[in-house]
């Protein structure tokens, strides 16, 4: 292993890859500003930057070295500038000397608070394990490790990060490799933890790691690859974020949720994201009572997967969140449940606590039915809205929108939104329908896509401002696509 002692005093900085200093001498008021605060107008810089900034005030000079915030990334400050000068691996092994460097002159009664790094990892260096046992030895409480290993060598998670238990974020983005888990590890502190494209290969020992996180409140898990899981079992008392995104994940279909057991027993959720959510089945061992956001946006399955067996799985997901305040619904989600629709019986749940729909559909009559059903069981229902996809679905289910007494649309529903109206038969239809039957109805904003054409816009409006209104008070707007748009949706 190599020895600290034997490091380079202070590495020679990289040329930066601009002409712009990070702090203007001009603005002399910055070196009347205390400690923390220039601390904290530090902690958004990399820290190759600090240091070039501790050269505009003699008071400055040494500020860096009691800096709780250190941020060290190898694209953005190194490779860049040096490509046409050295070689990679050179600028590379000056990169780490730079870490190294840093890590040895910094305050020794200063314990870091976070600590950023984007760098490699090769079998034969263990550079990166002897900065988090130094940051151990600080007591660090944020780390975040975008690690990349061109062997796609494993990472092994190093028990003396539990030592100081200190950690409460901890944020690991492997790049496709393994993440290999002590069966011992578990952090008392921890309040959130986000891996992002890395691999799990035991079930047991990642069910064993999080839950030897008692105080775990935020759970990220993106791009994860689950090899052999027949149970992805995610049970956390006070857990009150989860996000879980397996789309455009890499691995085959088995190896991300499809031969998998979900499990889900978080009482205190109140945030809730899943996207590309299939798996063999689904379970909610205990509803969250608490949910104020839930995110739910299939992405694409399997043609041998049954459109029946779609709907009683996305049934059973949409189940689990019927305490939700806000739902948002991808277009699959729509497009498979108008089976179970045609058959009430099969979902009753009622969405007492929903205020706020937000919808990616496609517009024919599968759809639109599924969107009146969830009206139905969403009787407090304020705002809804939607976003039109284009594409149209092969439905040949027959049926006609009714006029019937809604509970929402008779006392509730104020608002809605539909976006990328393009003058279809079906969208007047459904924008008839809610004018007609929305009794309380304040506001209707109809939003055009950015290439509708003017005439067609025009012939739209006059049809549309021709249907009947329950509502006397209500406003209907016209305005063509801003990018803004989708942020209010999805």
């Amino acid at each position: 292993m190599e020895s600290i002692a034997s490091l380079p005093k202070r590495p020679k900085l990289p040329i930066p890859s601009n002409d712009v200093d990070p702090i203007d001498h001009g603005n002399k008021s910055m070196n009347d500003l205390p400690e923390p605060v220039v601390h904290h107008i530090f902690s958004f810089l990399e820290t190759i930057d600090v240091i070039r900034a501790s050269a505009v005030s003699t008071k400055w000079r040494y500020l860096w070295t009691s800096m709780p915030h250190l941020n060290f990334d190898y694209q953005a400050g190194w490779l860049n500038p040096l490509r046409q000068e050295f070689s990679s691996t050179r600028v590379y092994e000056k990169f780490k000397d730079f870490i190294n460097w840093v890590l040895m002159a910094h305050d020794k009664s200063v314990n870091i608070q976070s600590f950023r790094v984007s760098c490699l990892n090769n079998d034969d260096d263990r550079s990166l394990y002897r900065w988090i046992k130094i940051l151990a030895q600080k007591h660090v409480k944020e780390l975040h490790l975008k690690v990349k290993s061109y062997k796609r060598g494993p990472f092994a998670l190093p028990r003396y990060l539990l030592a100081p238990d200190s950690l409460e974020i901890l944020e690991l983005d492997l790049q496709r490799s393994v993440l290999k888990i002590p069966s011992d590890v578990g952090f008392s502190r921890l309040k959130s933890l986000q891996l992002v494209r890395t691999q799990l290969l035991d079930q047991n020992l990642f069910h064993n790691f999080i839950s030897s996180c008692p105080l775990l409140e935020n759970l990220r898990l993106e791009g994860c690859l689950f090899h052999d899981f027949k149970v992805l079992d995610i049970s956390l008392r006070n857990l009150r974020k989860l996000f879980i995104d397996n789309h455009m994940c890499g691995g085959s279909f088995d190896e991300r949720l499809r031969k998998c057991v979900f499990k889900i027993a978080c009482p205190n959720l109140g945030y809730f994201h899943l996207k590309d959510p299939y798996a063999q089945n689904f379970s909610w061992d205990k509803i969250p009572s608490l949910l104020q956001t839930a995110t739910i946006l299939p992405w694409g399955w399997e043609d041998a997967v049954l459109h029946e067996e779609l709907a009683n799985y996305l049934l059973k997901i949409l189940r689990g969140v019927c305490h939700a305040e806000v739902l948002k619904l991808g277009k699959c989600i729509l497009e498979h449940l108008y089976p179970a629709v045609a058959e009430p019986r099969c979902f009753s749940t009622t969405f007492y606590n929903l205020k706020s729909l937000k919808l990616f559909t496609g517009i024919d009559k599968c759809y639109i039915r599924s969107i009146i059903y969830l009206l139905k069981c969403a009787p407090n229902l304020q705002l809804l809205s939607v976003y039109i996809d284009e594409e149209e679905y092969d439905c040949d289910y027959q049926w006609e929108i009714p006029d019937e007494a809604i509970a929402c649309l008779t006392d509730h529903l104020k608002m809605v939104k539909l976006i990328e109206v393009d003058n279809s038969d079906y969208e007047l239809e459904l924008i008839r329908f809610l004018l007609k039957n929305g009794h309380v109805l304040e506001k209707m904003s109809i939003i055009w896509p950015s290439d509708l054409q003017r005439e067609t816009q025009m012939e739209a409006i006059q049809e549309i401002m021709k249907f009947p209104r329950s509502s006397s008070n209500v406003t209907v707007t016209f305005s063509e696509l801003k990018e803004s748009d989708y942020d209010d949706v999805l």
